[in-house]
């Protein structure tokens, strides 16, 4: 690291330490970092902050939902863990606490968060797209699920029966493109998230809703519509999603770390052992949200993702 990189960074610590010192230091970024050739990463401002600010959808259950008790709301989920366990390894980097901030997105605005820096990282069920690619940054991929349509059985039951159907999709997602491409002659309707989609189901102001097969099957476990509906297609799936979580552009240190909390998490996965393996559990096992046993298939496309030499 130059001297003038290194002068910089510790000049924003202080600032950073002073009440009145957040806007001097944008400021103050703004005018040397290009002629030292240094931003601020994300380690870096974790480091001097002690804040790791995390998102997560909150519609997607059982990777993130509001949990009450008592009179308190918070977000748990399956994604709420893999964010706890990002959390802990930032703290053992910096050998002190590390405050984690749990903050709600929703489709529309998860990557805009992440590249305008409000969050550090969204995990979730946001699949990478090369569009995308040019605003954010994604991890290696830690759950894999394909998008299928939920339906009345009096309404479809073959995929062919949902021509000219009023099909809800969540507004900023890649499902209406994947309908285009399968289903053409559907017609979508945007909703903004899962929670006003389903009571829209509900209702019948749609005939069907689509999304990852898993979230659909979390939202009906629990509806009287459970015996009434059917998954579409009934076997196999529209198309293949990999979910991953949401990184700034261009922050390669960050994303190292996250990918390498990830690869230790995931070690094992093709065996149905380790860590990823028991959070996977507490959430899709016979006890947990849903039951949603981890496909053969997919558990070993999770571990071709691992491709570093240890």
């Amino acid at each position: 690291m130059a001297n003038g990189e290194q002068t910089l960074k510790q000049i924003v610590a202080i600032l950073r330490s002073c009440r009145w010192s957040s806007t001097i230091a944008v400021v103050l970024l703004a005018l040397a970092a290009p002629g030292t050739g240094w931003t601020e990463g994300v380690l870096d401002r974790i480091e001097s902050t002690g804040v790791f600010n995390a998102g997560t959808r909150a519609d997607a259950l059982p990777f993130a939902y509001r949990e009450k008790k008592g009179k308190k709301e918070r977000l748990v989920g399956f994604s709420v863990d893999l964010l706890g366990e990002i959390h802990q390894r930032l703290e053992q980097r910096f050998g002190r606490r590390i405050a984690m901030k749990l903050h709600e997105t929703t489709a529309s605005n998860r990557l805009e968060r992440v590249a305008s820096g409000a969050i550090d990282i969204e995990c979730g069920i946001t699949t990478p797209t090369w569009e995308r690619q040019q605003r954010v940054d994604f991890s290696i991929p830690f759950f894999g699920n394909g998008t299928r349509i939920l339906a009345r059985r009096t309404t479809a039951k073959r995929l062919e029966e949902l021509r000219g159907k009023r099909i809800g999709v969540v507004a900023g997602t890649t499902t209406a493109g994947i309908l285009a491409e399968y289903l053409p002659d559907a017609v979508t309707v945007e909703v903004p998230d899962m929670d006003v989609g389903f009571a829209q189901f509900e209702r019948g102001e749609i005939d069907a809703l689509s999304n990852i097969g898993v979230v659909l099957r979390a939202k009906v476990e629990k509806s009287p519509l459970k015996s009434k509906v059917v998954l579409l297609p009934r076997t196999g799936d529209l198309s293949y999603e990999a979910m991953s979580c949401v990184l700034p552009l261009n922050d390669s240190a960050w994303r190292a770390f996250v990918n390498r909390a990830l690869a230790d998490l995931l070690d094992g996965v093709d065996e149905y052992r380790g860590s990823y393996i028991e959070i996977y559990e507490r959430w899709f096992g016979p006890r947990g949200a849903i039951y949603f046993p981890l496909d053969y298939t997919i558990a070993q496309r999770l571990a071709a993702s691992l491709i570093w030499l240890k």
